[in-house]
């Protein structure tokens, strides 16, 4: 036997899974796009941010060649 939801539960929690699932997949869909806004409006907004994202190597392992050996 279940107790039947009445009050503002009904009015928070979904009638069936489908929505349910609907509900979850925006938010996440909402979460996602603000990240990737973030991502990409930061570096314009930042001094910061265009530092190091445009940061120069110190010394670590290169993948450009270094010697002179034949192709």
């Amino acid at each position: 036997m279940t107790a039947p939801i009445g009050g503002l539960a009904a009015s928070i929690v979904p009638s069936s899974p489908t929505g349910a699932i609907a509900i979850v997949a925006s938010v996440m869909l909402t979460i996602t796009v603000a990240v990737f806004a973030f991502l990409a409006i930061a570096p314009l907004l930042s001094e910061t941010w265009t530092e190091q994202l445009n940061a120069t190597p110190n010394g670590g392992p290169s993948i450009e060649q270094t010697t002179n050996e034949a192709d």
